[in-house]
């Protein structure tokens, strides 16, 4: 989460244990608690905090609705990207960049005189999986695709120019100026048609392994350099796609994808004018392993693009997000759809090398690791510290520790002091990266939130605040974030469907308890 790029993380939920970052759209849980007054003291958090105050956004919230935008300039001084920085959002199906809606965000963050924390850059989920499964030693198997030079004109292919204004053009066989062989597939594109697909060629359907990488490689170009194709693998309701912008001279492209089913068709669409030609195709099962070589490429190749791109703009990241599980083992799983686990491919190693090349990117960056469930799992919070310690010993650039603290009205107050301790005895600045706060962690439904439990929570904010500026010395607090802005947009609400109310502002924008609770707590610091 890939529809406008986004994709959304799931996670059960338990009362201490398996919380985590998400990506959310806006919604709105029900039943709503009545609003409460307006109150009466007019002091923003950031106004009320001696370090940052920040805040989760989304994309598309932030860019469209102006009451969020608003609150979100008014009282807080920073912002973490809930997805626009990860790189599924960010990185295409061969491996290229696309960073216009993170430019935007940025940006837009910039202008309002808001500072930008960067996360993540390295993490099992949110990536673009199918890319990065893709770098293997090799391909396997015969060439799935019947008739791939077109020797044999449109046998096993077919073609479409449709009859619907304004659309005009025609494909046809080739035999000068081909790739290979003697003969190429040319498409003549005089004007697009109203959809992409209006104008297509298209292989017959041929058999595939549902779940297993394959990778289209074609040769192309077009009459004019800078004219763009559409590579698409379809299914009966499987659907990837990849934009290729051609040179004018005959060029091999690669698209990678993950079929969900065990038949498909590869198609070619044509949504612009031009005179495009194709030739030599395949499409080959991936080899059965990952090359450690190609992988650690392309995490360095991620992390070095990204971290230069917003030098001096992005001052902090979280280069590694959630390594540990719940034992302090080292995290691994099965890396399908959005999921990648990078220690199975490059063992413990890849924490510091991520470390090192966000540091070669930008030296003056503080960099940080970051995790959930620290307040609740002694083994978790025990293990990421003996991490750092390494890592400190290792002179990797290491400057800060995120404790994500998604966390409910139960989670032991003793705990949570307990947890800050520990971790400011590691000299590392200290960052409350993602803090929300269930009142119905159960998720009992139906479920009416009560004036009680929204006090149970508006204590619990406060008590955390409070902690962290007890127990943190000044020169390591580095901040407090909140994840999400008000209860409707709220990735427990949105992305687990769950009904709960886990944040500092109902899904009108109003105040809740939480919010004077916090605030009188940031008073104190």
């Amino acid at each position: 989460m890939k529809t406008n790029n986004i994709k959304h993380v799931f996670r059960f939920i338990t009362p201490l244990f398996l919380v985590l970052v998400s990506c959310s759209k806006d919604s709105d849980p029900s039943p709503q608690p009545p609003a409460p007054p307006t109150p009466s003291d007019t002091t923003t958090l950031k106004q009320a905090a001696t370090y940052p105050v920040g805040v989760a956004i989304s994309y598309d919230l932030m860019k469209n609705n102006t009451s969020y935008a608003s609150l979100v300039k008014q009282q807080f001084d920073r912002v973490t990207f809930e997805y626009q920085m990860k790189h599924g959002a960010n990185v295409r199906n061969d491996g290229s960049y696309d960073f216009s809606r993170t430019d935007e965000l940025v940006n837009l963050i910039q202008a309002a005189g808001m500072d930008v924390f960067g996360h993540t850059l390295v993490w099992h989920q949110n990536n673009n999986g199918t890319y990065l499964r893709s770098l293997t030693g090799g391909s396997t198997g015969s060439n799935l695709i019947a008739n791939p030079g077109f020797e044999n004109d449109f046998t096993n292919w077919a073609s479409v120019v449709s009859s619907t204004a304004p659309t005009s053009g025609n494909i046809s066989i080739i035999t000068s100026d081909v790739q290979n062989g003697t003969k190429a597939a040319k498409v003549l594109v005089n004007t697009p048609g109203p959809d992409p697909w209006s104008i297509q060629l298209y292989s017959d359907n041929f058999s595939v392994a549902s779940g297993t990488g394959y990778t289209l490689k074609y040769w192309a170009k077009a009459s004019v350099a800078g004219q763009s194709l559409r590579a698409v693998a379809q299914g009966s309701s499987y659907y990837a796609q990849q934009n290729q912008t051609l040179t004018a001279t005959w060029a091999e492209y690669s698209f990678p994808f993950t079929p969900t089913e065990n038949s498909i068709s590869i198609k070619f669409h044509f949504p612009t004018a031009g005179e495009f030609f194709i030739d030599n195709l395949s499409v080959l099962a991936n080899g059965s392993s990952l090359d450690p070589v190609q992988v650690n490429n392309a995490m360095q190749n991620w992390i070095t693009t990204m971290v230069d791109r917003y030098k001096g703009k992005v001052k902090a990241w979280d280069v590694v997000n959630e390594v540990f599980a719940e034992n302090g083992s080292l995290r691994t799983g099965s890396s399908v759809n959005d999921q990648f686990y990078w220690y199975p491919v490059l063992g413990r190693s890849y924490i510091a090398s991520a470390f090192t090349y966000a540091n070669q990117a930008d030296p003056s960056a503080l960099l940080f690791i970051n995790d959930y469930n620290l307040e609740s799992s002694t083994a978790k919070l025990d293990s990421l510290i003996a991490m750092v310690n390494a890592l400190k010993s290792q002179n990797v650039p290491i400057h800060g520790i995120g404790t994500q603290m998604h966390i409910n009205i139960n989670t032991s107050n003793s705990a949570i002091d307990n947890m800050f301790t520990k971790l400011a005895a590691t000299g590392m600045k200290i960052h409350v990266s993602e803090l929300d706060i269930r009142i119905n962690p159960n998720n009992t439904t139906p479920f009416v939130p009560t004036d009680p439990l929204l006090q149970q929570q508006a204590d619990k904010f406060k008590y955390v605040a409070e902690s962290y500026n007890r127990n943190i010395p000044p020169a390591q607090r580095y901040g407090i974030t909140v994840w999400n802005l008000t209860d409707a947009d709220s990735w427990i609400v949105v992305s687990l469907g769950n009904t709960d109310f886990p944040t500092l502002f109902y899904s009108g924008y109003q105040k809740k308890p939480a919010f004077t609770g916090f605030l009188q707590a940031l008073k104190g610091s």
